[in-house]
This record gives C-alpha cells, sequence and structure tokens, in this order.
C-alpha cells in the first residue's frame, strides 16, 4: 500500500515539474498566441465583410450650395463630383450656385457602396458667353435661325423704308446698334430692322412661341 502511495506520489510530482517546464510553458504560450491570432483575423474579417457590401443611403442636397452638398455627401462615405452647370432651372427658388432639382446622380435614397461617386449639376452664375452672327442682307426667315444658332433670341422686328421688303438692315440689342462678332450672352434678345419697301414705320412684336428654347441650355465649367 505504501508503495503505491509513493508511485502516485512520483506521478504527481512529475507532472508538476512539467507543468513548470520551459518546454511546456513555451508550447502553451505558442498555443495561445495562435488562437488571439486567430481570432483577431476572423474579427477583422467580419468587419471588413460587413463594410464591403454596407449599402449607404443617398442623401439629397437638391437646393444646397455645391460646397453643403460636398460636405453632406463626405460626412456619409461618399465622393461629391460637380458634373455640369446649366443656366435654365424650373424652380424658381433654386439660386446660382445652389444643386437644381434632379442634378444629383445617383438619386437621393439610391443605395450604393461606401467611396462612390455622386454628380452634382448646379444653377450657373453666369451666361455663356454668345457671339452675334452676320445678319445685315439676310432675310428676315435667315436672320431669325443665325440668331437661334447663336444662342441669342429675335427679339421684336421694325419696319423701315427701303426699296427691299424684308431685308435686314441693322440688328439692335437693348436699343443700341450691334454688328457681327460683338460678344453679348446666350439668352440675350436681338430687335431687327427690316426694308419695309413703303415709307410708314411699324413695329411687329416677335412670337416667342416660334423659338425652340433648347438652345438657351447653358453650362458652366467646373468649380
Amino acid at each position: 500500500m505504501e508503495q503505491e502511495v509513493n508511485t502516485f506520489m512520483d506521478t504527481l510530482k512529475a507532472w508538476g515539474r512539467f507543468f513548470i517546464s520551459r518546454y511546456f510553458i513555451k508550447n502553451i504560450c505558442i498555443f495561445i498566441a495562435t488562437v488571439l491570432v486567430f481570432i483577431l483575423l476572423i474579427t477583422q474579417g467580419l468587419k471588413w465583410y460587413t463594410h464591403h457590401t454596407e449599402k449607404i443611403s443617398v442623401p439629397s442636397v437638391e437646393g444646397m450650395t455645391v460646397a453643403e452638398a460636398k460636405k453632406i455627401i463626405a460626412e456619409r462615405g461618399l465622393e461629391a463630383v460637380v458634373n455640369d452647370s446649366t443656366y435654365e432651372c424650373a424652380s424658381k427658388s433654386i439660386k446660382p450656385g445652389q444643386v437644381i432639382p434632379g442634378g444629383q446622380q445617383p438619386t437621393p435614397g439610391y443605395q450604393v457602396k461606401k467611396g462612390r461617386k455622386i454628380y452634382l449639376t448646379y444653377l450657373a452664375y453666369t451666361k455663356q458667353p454668345a457671339t452675334m452672327p452676320n445678319i445685315n442682307g439676310e432675310s428676315v426667315e435667315t436672320a431669325k435661325s443665325l440668331i437661334l444658332g447663336a444662342g441669342l433670341i429675335p427679339g421684336k422686328i421694325t419696319e423701315r423704308e427701303h426699296p427691299h421688303k424684308g431685308l435686314v438692315l441693322e440688328a439692335r440689342f437693348n436699343g443700341a446698334k450691334v454688328s457681327a462678332g460683338k460678344q453679348l450672352h446666350k439668352g440675350d434678345i436681338i430687335d431687327l430692322i427690316i426694308g419695309k419697301g413703303e415709307d410708314n414705320d411699324a413695329t411687329t412684336p416677335f412670337n416667342s412661341e416660334d423659338t425652340d428654347t433648347d438652345v438657351f441650355n447653358q453650362t458652366d465649367e467646373d468649380f
């Protein structure tokens, strides 16, 4: 019996020496470190996968200035890009420098990934330049076409005594004579002086409904 007890005690002592040995401690440390690294990799992998697949709702920035829109978009982890500008806007409440209605792509509420570019269109501060075409000596219809083609608007028509009826004698802008090559702005109104073929002067207003308004959609350069 005593021998069995001694054997058991010797076994315990042997295990005790093993548990405090450098070999055991070294392997335990390696095991613990391996487990910790594995847990860290799994955690980071899950975070990456979650953020990679996470969708962000595009904020509405219509009516904001470009600077305000960029800030709001950046706060969502997205990138704002000023894509275009226009001088025409259906909403009278939009001021120059503000994002127009429908002026952001993708549209508000659309689900996108982080870092997606959001393209903005704002109301321009100034009109685009336009060059006065050479219309002297042309017929009224030809002159109107040239004016529209330059991004300008045909205005009122005044007939003046001249042997050739309907011949364009002169063009005026804001009451002053304007010559070919003059730098104006798109949307400016050009009045015409044409030959009457008779003595009395008469003024005929131009029908604006005949004007193709599409030629007045302008854009400025990006900020």
